[in-house]
């Protein structure tokens, strides 16, 4: 009889667990994706020096989009009359922090505004405003306007992206733009990717691009949650993904990236920049990829934060030739 009686306990034990897991799926698919939380001071928001205009721009009375717009002359003005703007980037690291410092001066202000426009797509879960101190910084450079666009769950629906890209090829054809390059970080590159399909595109440059949303998923609960995640289990998060992509209602077909890389990208040329460290877009997942337009460099050692940051020196010598080739 006591066998019995604990062997009934652990069947309601059992069922109860299964309830709560199946509503536990739908809570954290929740949180997985809503808008991410300011870590940035007020201060830096409202500074058009440090994060740009902020731009309500609408195609049609219910279509529209809020980006950040960041243009060279914003602070031309304020480096002539001998001021200084320094921007400053700190990522954690397990020994040693890295460090990411420019000071922008009129010595080194660009010679010659561009009309080009590079567009910033930020990976998941950042607030984009941590974004458009590089895009000052690339924007003083290389002398273009740059285009900062949401992250993936800062919109009111999630959509891995995709929500108003019409808005935007509206804003961009309408500002008759006709040298534009991307830069999409992440899960970003499923926007970037679409966008690439869409536009005239003179250059594509993703870092770290998701190529799987599953196994993403379970390769970051295991590293921030890995005591839930090893009770959960992969099936678990898998599911959690489903619901997610179901939830989202976008198709399959948009999230493949590598397949859509293999077709030809509007882009003229694609560089996709992967690291060997990196456990949530790993360099091998990009090996089956095979189009002469899309080139592939492995960066060494590099965690995924590490490379969405554009934290490495080596990185941003890079970057900025293949903008100015």
């Amino acid at each position: 009889m006591k066998i019995k009686g604990t062997l009934m306990r652990l069947y309601i034990l059992i069922i109860s667990l299964v309830i709560f897991l199946s509503g536990c799926q739908s809570y954290i698919a929740y949180q997985i994706t809503k808008p991410p939380q300011k870590v940035l001071p007020k201060e830096f928001e409202s500074s058009i020096a440090l994060s740009g205009v902020q731009t309500h721009y609408c195609s049609s009375e219910v279509d529209c989009l809020d980006f950040r717009f960041i243009s060279p002359k914003d602070i031309e003005s304020y480096l002539l009359d001998g001021n200084k703007l320094s921007l400053s980037l700190i990522v954690e690291g397990s020994t040693e922090d890295d460090v990411f410092e420019y000071q922008l001066t009129s010595d080194n202000l660009p010679s010659n505004s561009s009309s080009g426009l590079l567009i910033i797509f930020p990976g998941y879960g950042v607030d984009s405003l941590i974004y458009t101190m590089q895009a000052r910084w690339l924007s003083h450079i290389t002398g273009k306007n740059v285009i900062v666009m949401p992250a993936s769950n800062q919109y009111d629906k999630f959509r891995f992206g995709l929500n108003s890209l019409d808005v935007l090829i509206n804003y961009v054809n309408k500002e008759n733009y006709t040298d534009i390059s991307l830069i999409s970080y992440s899960m970003g590159a499923i926007a970037g990717v679409e966008l690439a399909s869409k536009l005239n595109i003179s250059k594509h440059i993703l870092y770290a691009p998701m190529i799987n949303f599953e196994a993403a998923l379970n390769t970051i609960a295991n590293l921030s949650h890995p005591i839930y995640s090893k009770l959960l289990g992969d099936d678990y998060i898998n599911e959690v993904a489903v619901k997610i992509i179901e939830k989202s209602e976008v198709p399959l077909t948009k999230l493949a990236i590598l397949s859509n890389l293999n077709k030809n990208p509007h882009a003229r040329q694609t560089y996709i920049f992967s690291s060997n460290a990196d456990k949530v877009s790993p360099y091998n997942g990009l090996l089956t990829l095979n189009n002469p337009k899309v080139s592939i460099y492995e960066v060494k050692d590099l965690n995924h934060i590490k490379m969405v940051s554009l934290i490495s020196k080596q990185q941003r010598n890079v970057l900025l030739s293949l903008l100015d080739g």
